[in-house]
């Protein structure tokens, strides 16, 4: 079965706080992990440099399908986004998801 990874990119806003930004990410980070994925944060070096990339990786769709539905389900992950949003740090620009192709 093909890996799946769900990529979220977000901009930090101008006069934002790279450390509190890197620790909502953490915290999502560690509920992405609670649930199955295994997750990895990237930057931007060349092209829209300085943006962050979240990436969260699955073994099949399956997985991140049943994953997606735990997620979706953790008053947990309710309340970070709650936090994160109110905090204004930085701002979505996109998401997506890619699966692997065998070659």
């Amino acid at each position: 079965m093909p890996a799946v990874i769900v990529q979220y990119v977000s901009k930090p806003r101008p006069g934002s706080s790279l450390p509190t930004i890197l620790e909502h990410t953490k915290e999502a980070a560690s509920l992405f992990r609670k649930h199955g994925a295994d997750v990895s944060v990237w930057t931007e070096l060349v092209g829209e440099i300085g943006n962050i990339v979240f990436a969260a990786r699955y073994d099949s769709f399956e997985a991140y399908g049943h994953a997606a539905n735990l997620l979706a389900s953790d008053p947990a992950v309710l309340e970070w986004r709650a936090k994160a949003l109110k905090a204004g740090q930085s701002e979505w620009v996109r998401s997506g998801i890619v699966s692997q192709l065998e070659i």
